[in-house]
């Protein structure tokens, strides 16, 4: 390796490719035509610095003496790059050397392949139309070869070079272990302790971040003053695992993690994912499906009654009875299936300290029935009409029982009295209806009990507001699921308070040893500004768990936050991001939401933003100045996502929208911005709860004019979803004809995904808008949902058969052919083998006699 081209180059290239759905070994390579993203790969970059021959254009560090041959390189780099944004025309960006002769300096591919192979760092995904998939993948791969290059470096294993300390990181620089929360028996007997408080097991590697719950929750309870300790990741399969910190003294804490631990493990699909970003060294298989379950079941087996309360966005998203799409059924509430005591949704840091004291107090944690922002189960529910509860927290709104939910005929294998069947989760393999199995054709073809759910779903949804939230009652057998009203807004104060705590921003030592946990690389050096979000999408959570009115952090915490980031040891700076749910919307008010809470039959954005709105471009301004004025921060970023809709309505920007976008196109974008328009379809785009396409394109414009007036050639990357409800075969065969003529090819596209308790997931679901009970058409097999997406990028050669075919049962052949309107060239029609309505690919789906074909058909030694 040493012989190598430019062996001694001080850092590895990030530019590793995958081939477009080929995990194997092998496709570690430079490959034309994939997408470069500056922001995700931490190029930021000036050209000053560039032509200097300071840094690469990854913006890594280059020793003195190698400048001069660095800045020709760079200088070649821009030229080219600029090329590409010209040809773009805002789309991703394609990158790669056209040559060996351009390779990155330093790199053998082969000992790349073989080190990656041996740490076994990705699976074949088994399908090439992963491509977004494939994209993450590729990033947590080529920063973890990084990572294992600058080590190897250090210790003498790699190449010989010159130490230089702008990019490495000491081991003199990083937080002791001292500084973390306990982990193991000997982290408590360092400090002391005979038991913990609480004991927090988490489904994500232990992060001591603000941008992970464990490391929040843990370091909130901490200030509160209670002794927390950490079991992150444990083996499921090992029961003693779940005991290496003993009992705790007043109970345990169970969340699945970041994700919903069935998202996180399967794609759109219904595939297997082959990493895990939230796990040490990106591995996947790190936690077990339905983790909160599992881990709740584990520690009943090991402490019997011990109080346990579950929360996080898994537990939060499926506190009622919700339609789980990897199952295909309604599955009742978690609080059931885990046989927790408490269930925390929300962001929770106001309602576990105030149960945390209450136990501390003496209450047991099967008396405490009245905090808002938590979930119980009770089988007598005369407590909710006490006077006292009712003043309160208002009357309880009952929900249809959860029986009615489901199809009114099934058999349920292995119960003696078949007349009185077990109704808690009816076996998924008998039930007599799969939605994903046929695609409806109209109301008609709906059941009522679907509908039902609708129905369901709007109720739970008008009392999800802190302000007006009444207490909400799901039946389910002769228990209740009571829903206390959502915790009431924090202040400025308080969130300044969570965030001002004395993380360390580190992965826990352990991790280091194995790679490190890639979703921290992504977001070490971000910045959070608010919670909420007034956009109320439908395919969204976050209606859900942070509510719709904006609660912002004060500038000086955010100033705080920044200076506390100059002084990490991979800094080197750029902060990637500063923003939250949508960044534009930090200091966004409304008197309405604050004294009344947010309108049921109103829209805060649609189809104007409401004249109630107050936007405070101003202050963002203003915050966002001040966090590049911090010594040390070159660059500040804003990655997280904007509404544009908001930022052309001259009602509620009180005219400085054309400052804030000249100020956003001047500091705060490398290069491209990301956008989400979602659909061309305005009758799609309604059923998101989106604004029109019409609105993207005139925001295009302005932040274009904006680029210019500020020298800078810059571009907005669009994302789009496909298969979401509402969108027919015709509305998507009218978007690829967009893209044709608008000389667009996306590079990644998301697949709806219904998660459970979005508007959208209940129109997949029941076949019905729950706002309007409407009747709405819904994607929902496998094969029309794979002709959906093929259809977004009918360029790709693997994707043209299946385009043909879908062209031709819509009755647009006219789009097959050479001319200039044609989608794609004559050619075989396709569809893969396992469309089949009857067997979607994946987990808890088609027939109980179906079994997968084997992957493996060679001989067997």
């Amino acid at each position: 390796m040493n012989n190598a081209s430019g062996a001694n180059a001080p850092k590895l290239h990030s530019n590793l490719q995958l081939r477009a759905g080929d995990h194997t070994p092998g496709a570690y390579r430079p490959s034309k035509g994939q997408p470069f993203d500056r922001l995700e790969r931490g190029g930021h970059v000036d050209d000053a610095e560039l032509l200097s021959g300071k840094l690469t254009p990854d913006g890594h560090s280059v020793p003195h003496e190698r400048r001069a041959e660095q800045a020709a390189l760079n200088a070649k780099w821009l030229v080219e790059e600029r090329e590409r944004l010209r040809a773009s025309k805002g789309e991703p960006v394609a990158y790669a050397q056209a040559s060996a002769s351009e390779q990155s300096p330093g790199l053998e591919y082969a000992d790349l392949e073989k080190f990656l192979a041996s740490r076994k760092a990705l699976n074949n995904a088994g399908e090439k139309d992963l491509e977004a998939k494939a994209a993450r993948a590729q990033e947590y791969a080529a920063k973890l070869a990084a990572e294992y290059y600058a080590k190897s470096e250090v210790g003498g294993q790699g190449p010989e070079v010159e130490t230089n300390s702008e990019f490495r990181i000491q081991n003199s620089e990083l937080p002791a272990r001292t500084a973390f929360l306990p982990t193991s028996r000997a982290d408590m007997d360092a400090k002391g302790w005979a038991a913990c408080d609480f004991i927090l097991v988490s489904g994500d590697a232990y992060v001591d971040h603000p941008s992970f719950a464990n490391g929040v929750i843990s370091r909130v309870l901490e200030w509160a003053g209670f002794k927390v300790g950490i079991i992150a990741q444990p083996d499921w399969r090992n029961l003693d695992d779940i005991k290496r910190l003993g009992a705790p003294r007043l109970g345990f804490l169970v969340g699945a993690g970041n994700l919903d631990s069935m998202l996180n493990a399967y794609t759109a699909h219904k595939l297997p994912r082959s990493d895990d970003p939230y796990s040490p060294g990106g591995k996947a298989d790190a936690r077990p499906q339905r983790a909160t379950i599992v881990y709740c079941n584990l520690i009943r087996r090991a402490f019997g009654k011990a109080p346990i309360i579950i929360g996080g966005m898994e537990a939060s998203q499926r506190r009622f009875a919700h339609y789980d799409y990897w199952d295909d059924r309604v599955r009742r509430s978690i609080l059931l299936d885990s046989n927790a005591d408490m269930l925390v949704f929300g962001m929770g840091e106001t309602q576990i300290v105030e149960v945390a004291h209450r136990l501390n107090g003496g209450e047991k944690i099967h008396e405490i029935n009245d905090v808002r922002g938590t979930a119980i189960v009770r089988k007598d529910v005369s407590f909710l009409d006490a006077p006292g509860f009712v003043e309160r927290f208002g009357k309880a709104q009952f929900t249809m029982a959860y029986e009615t939910l489901l199809p009114p005929r099934y058999q349920v294998s292995g119960v003696r009295d078949q007349e009185k069947p077990d109704t808690r989760n009816p076996n998924p393999d008998t039930q007599a209806d799969r939605v994903q199995e046929h695609q409806d054709t109209g109301p008609h073809a709906i059941p009522a009990y679907r509908k039902n759910y609708a129905i369901t779903f709007k109720q739970l949804y008008d009392e999800q507001d802190p302000v007006r939230g009444r207490p909400v009652v799901q039946p389910t057998g002769a228990l209740h699921v009571v829903q206390l009203p959502p915790a009431r807004l924090q202040s400025e104060a308080e969130l300044d308070r969570w965030y001002d705590l004395p993380y360390t921003r580190m992965p826990h030592p352990d991790y280091d040893a194995k790679g490190g946990v890639p979703a921290w690389l992504t977001t070490q050096h971000t910045i959070v500004t608010h919670r909420g979000c007034m956009g109320s999408c439908t395919f969204c959570a976050i209606w859900m768990h942070q509510g719709r009115t904006i609660s912002s952090r004060s500038i000086e915490s955010i100033e705080r936050e920044a200076q506390a980031i100059t002084h990490m040891p991979s800094f080197k700076g750029y902060i990637s991001d500063v923003g939250g749910p949508t960044a534009n919307m930090y200091g966004n008010y409304c008197s309405v939401q604050q004294t009344l809470g947010a309108c049921k039959e109103r829209d805060c954005l649609l189809p104007d933003p409401c004249p109630a709105l107050r936007q405070h471009l101003d202050k963002q301004v203003e915050m966002l100045s001040r966090v590049r004025a911090v010594p040390g921060v070159k660059k500040a970023f804003i990655a997280s996502g904007i509404r544009y809709d908001m930022l052309i309505d001259e009602k509620t920007t009180k005219g400085c929208s054309d400052q804030y976008i000249e100020n956003l196109a001047a500091h705060h974008t490398s290069g491209h911005l990301k956008v989400a328009p979602e659909h061309t379809s305005d009758q799609v785009l309604a059923r998101m709860r989106k604004p029109s396409f019409a609105k993207y394109e005139i925001f295009k414009q302005r932040f274009v004019d904006a680029s210019k007036r500020v020298g800078k050639e810059q571009y907005l990357v669009a994302y789009f979803v496909s298969s979401h409800p509402g969108c027919t075969m015709e509305e998507q065969i009218a978007l690829a004809e967009y893209f044709k003529k608008s000389g667009w090819s996306p590079e990644q596209v998301q697949d709806f995904i219904p998660t459970p308790m979005t508007p959208a997931t209940a129109m997949f679901y029941s076949g019905f808008d729950p706002e309007t009970m409407q009747y709405v058409y819904t994607p929902t097999t496998m094969r029309e949902k794979r002709r959906q997406r093929a259809l977004m990028q009918f360029k790709k050669p693997e994707f043209q058969g299946r385009v043909r075919k879908a062209l031709r049962e819509a009755g647009r052949s006219e789009l097959i052919g050479k001319g200039p309107q044609a989608l794609v060239p004559p050619g075989n029609e396709e569809d893969w083998e396992d469309d089949n309505p009857r067997r979607p690919a994946g987990i808890g789906s088609g027939p109980g006699t179906f079994k997968p074909r084997k992957a493996y058909r060679g001989k067997r030694r």
